[in-house]
């Protein structure tokens, strides 16, 4: 580890920088939420002149420790430089281990939510990291290289964490930078924006779209629920529009962009300058999706915004009893969810939303109250969730106050798994978990006249059609991902239905799992959702005894998933688990990521997508 600056008075040279974007993806090709952050602080650092190689894992074959080796020896890479969020632990720890077992010498630094939320204890996670970057990291990082190159004192930075001796160092905290139109446009080419743009990302509201690049029109949010940490400060800043037209007329002329996604924590605050948006965007004849609040909807903004291409309103909804609104300090009530979700629905914009159960002031009466307007509402498909607790949030803060958090190292170390916080007992929490999990299933309409058109094993996308229950029309869709929150939307009135899993594909996975058993004798299945307590539910296969159902939630594993028990990880050691199936796509990544530090004996992690390949190889 970096001590102090005696260790680097060699470095009163030019350094080389390799910034690395973590591997989000199992499969080279997959689609994958484009990190800007690190895509930013490459373009910072290039304009100031510093020597910046990049490295998108998502886009490069092979092994991590020999891409990552190869680039540092060839490039002669004194320092290497990743961030990520603080689920994303065992991603971003795999970069900077694999950096210091190349070359225990180098510079490693960390930057991202990882560090920002809850600094000391990150680092000691991490523990390969050198240095660590608090909050946004344009100005700051230029400066520590700065004093890297030329022997300074690191403790003149303000916003980093590093050791010193046998203790972390934080320096004062970095202010925000006011004037975000002066930071330079995202380094979208130094990570493979060419490649990125030919997969699809996942979990936009089932729109399975090509050619979509994220964009940030603001910085932060105004507000402070209690359950979200901003990572790049507290204060809500918003680029020009000029500034924002500037770089899209840049990337539509390089790339052919279909669609936006709006990386913005909120994108409608100021309502007028979302209406010079819409104007100033229609010329471009290309769709996009933003986050919105429900009290600053009116039927005059969604016609402007139908207008202006639209195709996506995302809303941070949480609850529906007014308690629990308030204790998240949402600043919204009920009847606006009401008001505004019935205007959209109307207007025929799609929309998405989300409840979170387990507040602070989370009893089985508002529970009970959320649960029965989702069902009186049904054909809105909101998503339900139990709240996660993220490093730096209040609900963070609360819980390692009151020793619900005992340990904040291996809280992060376990990807953040979800706890109790609310007033329901363990007993009451795990029996609403469970109906979270089966009400998507149980409670709504399935499509009508389903059929499997195509499938794509190796990627888990397949192409259906099916009627409309409400209005009759008849639906085709293409690349949808199987095992994904996605929805099928009618494209004549918008009404949503989950992604089937049709018959012939459950009996390719039950016959692979019967394979698996008759190979490795034991199988794990970690990550338990709705997705997953459908498969156990319709599986006679998944009820051997020989399957052990895994997750990092203590809470969900205090429940029975339909009879069979739910267990912590450290089943793998103590069975001798030699192969894990993971049911939940979007995650695989972390958790094979997760497995590959803390578990040595597991030989194989299986996305449960290959599981539908009737010639899957054992």
């Amino acid at each position: 580890m970096i001590q102090n600056n005696k260790l680097c008075q060699i470095n009163t040279k030019k350094l080389n920088y390799l910034l690395v974007m973590p591997r989000l993806v199992q499969n080279i090709g997959d689609g994958y939420s484009f990190p800007l952050g690190i895509t930013y602080i490459s373009s910072t650092m290039k304009k100031a002149g510093y020597n910046v190689i990049t490295l998108n894992l998502n886009h490069r074959n092979g092994d991590l420790y020999e891409i990552i080796e190869k680039d540092i020896k060839e490039k002669k890479i004194d320092v290497v430089m990743t961030g990520g969020l603080s689920f994303q632990y065992n991603t971003v720890r795999c970069v900077v281990e694999t950096a210091k077992r190349v070359n225990r010498n180098i510079i490693t630094i960390v930057g991202g939510g990882i560090i920002s939320g809850d600094p000391e204890p990150a680092m000691i996670a991490l523990e390969y990291a050198d240095f660590g970057v608090i909050g946004e990291g344009e100005i700051t990082i230029n400066e520590l290289c700065s004093a890297l190159e030329h022997n300074r004192n690191f403790s003149e930075i303000n916003g980093i964490i590093y050791k010193n001796s046998n203790s972390y160092v934080i320096t004062k905290p970095r202010e925000e930078v006011e004037n975000i139109d002066s930071i330079p446009w995202p380094d979208y080419e130094g990570f493979d924006i060419g490649k990125y743009l030919r997969a699809t990302p996942p979990g936009i509201s089932g729109l399975n779209r090509q050619n979509t690049v994220f964009m940030l029109s603001s910085r932060s949010c105004p507000y402070n629920c209690t359950f979200c940490f901003h990572t790049v400060g507290k204060r809500y800043r918003q680029r020009s529009l000029n500034s924002f037209f500037k770089e899209l007329d840049y990337m539509v002329s390089q790339y052919n962009i279909e669609f936006i996604c709006m990386a913005d924590e909120l994108f409608a605050r100021n309502i007028q300058r979302v209406k010079e948006f819409c104007e100033r965007i229609k010329r471009y004849k290309i769709r996009w999706w933003a986050q919105f609040r429900v009290d600053d909807i009116t039927h005059e903004l969604l016609l402007i915004l139908k207008d202006g291409g639209c195709e996506v309103m995302s809303f941070g909804l949480e609850s529906a009893d007014n308690r629990i609104l308030k204790s998240m300090r949402k600043g919204i009530t009920v009847e606006q969810i009401e008001r505004t979700l019935k205007l959209v629905y109307d207007s025929g914009i799609s929309f998405e939303g989300a409840f979170i159960f387990g507040d602070i002031e989370e009893t089985s009466k508002t529970a009970n109250n959320t649960l029965r307007w989702w069902r009186e509402h049904s054909e809105y498909r909101i998503t339900l969730n139990l709240i996660t607790v993220y490093p730096g949030s209040f609900l963070y803060k609360y819980a390692c106050k009151k020793g619900i958090i005992k340990d904040k190292v291996q809280f992060l170390k376990d990807g953040c798994p979800q706890i109790n916080v609310s007033k329901l007992t363990d007993k009451q929490l795990s029996k609403l978990i469970k109906r979270l999990m089966e009400a998507p299933i149980n409670m709504t309409k399935p499509l009508a006249l389903a059929e499997l058109r195509s499938v794509d094993y190796k990627t888990g996308r397949i192409g259906l059609k099916g009627v409309c229950t409400i209005c009759k029309q008849k639906n085709d869709w293409n690349n949808i991902k199987l095992f994904t929150m996605n929805f099928l939307s009618c494209k004549k009135c918008g009404q949503k239905y989950n992604v089937p899993l049709f018959s012939e594909l459950r009996k390719n996975i039950d016959n692979n799992f019967k394979k698996l058993l008759k190979k490795y004798d034991k199988v794990a299945v970690w990550g338990i959702n709705y997705h997953s307590s459908d498969l156990f539910k319709n599986s006679v296969v998944l009820h051997n005894d020989n399957i052990f159902p895994i997750d990092i939630s203590e809470t969900k594993r205090k429940m029975y998933l339909y009879g069979k028990k739910i267990y912590a990880p450290e089943i793998i050691i103590l069975e001798d688990i030699k192969v894990v199936v993971v049911p939940i796509p979007v995650y695989l990544t972390q958790i094979a990521s997760q497995i590959k530090t803390n578990y040595k004996n597991i030989v194989n992690v299986i996305d449960i997508c290959r599981l539908t390949d009737p010639d899957y190889k054992i």
